[in-house]
């Protein structure tokens, strides 16, 4: 993060002192003006130009905008451990003989999570984040309301009831699945289970302390509940949808950091600060985030 900084404030300068050096070259060599001169119309110029960019960015304001790539990855182990899904060895095992099933070129969230890019802000009171490419199914959508099953569970249809196949869970339609999808706080990201399985696990103290009191939505024509498990701040993408002057960039990150830690997520600072990383690196116990402009 701090890299990113350094390198966006050098930009900036480097920029400045190019302009400045036109006027002046240009003054002196095409205008035929004297060094004072040159040097006194070099300033006039680079100060005018500074007032037009100042003038040009408060213009533009919320319509500023730079696709972006989001890929959200989630931490199987504890994720399926924490919430009763998988209890064992042989229950990893299942899982992953079951994953092991699909075909490479078919799409399994187990494998590699969610990926999508936003290509265009939200039209008037549109819902965030816009326009975006499904990366993983190869489509646009307008809401980003991403939902897969885990594991799929085989022959049976959509009514066939019994114990999931793989998971500690009922047969039960696509369920459990990972979801990512906007919220009224956040982006929320998540598992989708069934609403009395879930409910008898905090009744008898299977599932107790933070997670029993997470929230949720609960689907009752369905009979599923949607267990929001970390809300990724509105503010941690709002980079890409406006200007920030170099000036107020600290502040604005220290306020991402600040949402960031109060829904228990940690940013990853890059390793090695002489390899540039684009990407921001966002950790939770049960899921990490990355994204990146495009």
């Amino acid at each position: 993060m701090k890299v990113r900084r350094y390198v966006a404030i050098v930009k900036a300068i480097v920029k400045s002192l190019a302009i400045l050096a036109a006027l002046y070259a240009f003054s002196w060599y095409l205008g035929d003006f004297s060094a004072r001169q040159s040097a006194v119309l070099a300033l006039l110029g680079w100060i005018g130009y500074g007032l037009y960019s100042d003038l040009d960015v408060s213009r533009r304001g919320d319509k500023a905008f730079s696709p972006f790539c989001v890929s959200v990855q989630p931490n199987w182990y504890p994720l399926l451990t924490d919430f009763m899904l998988v209890k064992n060895k042989e229950d990893w095992q299942r899982v992953h003989e079951a994953i092991a099933k699909v075909p490479p070129a078919d799409y399994s969230v187990y494998r590699s999570g969610f990926v999508f890019t936003v290509v265009a802000p939200p039209l008037g009171g549109g819902l965030p984040p816009g326009l975006a490419y499904w990366d993983n199914r190869k489509v646009f959508v307008t809401k980003v309301e991403l939902s897969e099953s885990i594991a799929e569970r085989g022959p049976g249809g959509p009514g066939a009831r019994g114990e999931h196949p793989v998971f500690h869970h009922p047969s039960w339609a696509g369920l459990p699945e990972a979801y990512f999808r906007w919220g009224v706080d956040g982006y929320e990201v998540g598992l989708e289970v069934q609403k009395e399985w879930w409910e008898g696990l905090c009744k008898t103290g299977e599932i107790g302390g933070d997670l029993a009191k997470l929230k949720t939505y609960v689907d009752h024509p369905c009979g599923t509940v949607r267990l929001i498990i970390a809300t990724i701040p509105y503010l941690e993408f709002g980079v890409y949808y406006q200007d920030v002057d170099y000036d107020h960039m600290k502040e604005r990150a220290e306020a991402r950091d600040q949402q960031l830690k109060a829904n228990g997520w940690e940013r990853k600072d890059d390793d090695d600060p002489e390899i540039r990383d684009p990407w921001w690196h966002l950790e939770h116990r049960y899921f990490t985030v990355s994204h990146r402009e495009v």
